[in-house]
């Protein structure tokens, strides 16, 4: 099990807080001094007991613990639990538009398998493979897609529903930082296969 940022700081607080009720009550006699660092060292420890019980309680399937690793390894699995709840597992045969140029999209969308046209003004300009993300540029504007993604086979994917992710990443810090790392490197690697396509070839970008 991975320790988080969070965990590994109430590990340090709580060696602090040891350190200072020691030196309260052994060196100054302070009576209060020592309760306070009791005090402010308990509610650490109890924090993490119940972070351990809520990674012991969470129970992942195959394709979430798939997931978790792929995408969001720094993370405790309940954490992960956490950002499952604002979404939904879906298929959608070949044909289907997964996003549609100019909507706002409702879902954050997480490519399990197969693959999808990208399509811009009707022309294609690449394809979104298994491991992608889809929709992460209008999910951080709050406008429109910047283009139609349409499966080109039966696809599996995760939507994650946009109001509901907005809430927890304001009330997760951790889960924020990890969303916004995926996003980017997802953009960056759109980015770069586009730039390379564009110097082979000029009318069609790369795959997304």
């Amino acid at each position: 099990m991975m320790m988080t940022r969070m965990l590994i700081l109430r590990i340090v607080a709580i060696g602090s807080g040891i350190s200072g009720g020691i030196y309260d009550y052994f060196w100054l006699n302070d009576l209060v001094g020592t309760f306070w660092e009791v005090a402010f060292t308990s509610v650490n420890l109890a924090q993490i007991m119940l972070i351990a019980y809520e990674n012991i309680s969470v129970r992942l399937n195959d394709e979430e613990r798939d997931f978790h690793a792929k995408y969001l390894a720094s993370l405790a699995p309940y954490q992960v639990r956490r950002l499952l709840r604002t979404g939904v597992w879906l298929d959608a045969d070949a044909g289907s538009a997964i996003t549609r140029q100019g909507e706002i999209i409702s879902h954050l969308i997480f490519l399990k398998s197969g693959t999808c046209d990208v399509l811009v003004d009707d022309i294609s300009i690449g394809c979104c493979n298994a491991g992608s993300m889809i929709g992460e540029i209008s999910f951080r504007s709050g406008e429109g897609a910047t283009a139609t993604v349409r499966a080109t086979e039966p696809v599996r994917y995760l939507a994650l529903e946009r109001n509901g992710l907005q809430k927890l990443l304001k009330a997760d810090p951790e889960i924020a930082h990890a969303i916004e790392n995926v996003s980017t490197h997802s953009l960056e690697y759109k980015l770069v296969r586009m730039n390379r396509a564009a110097q082979h070839r000029p009318i069609r970008a790369a795959a997304f």
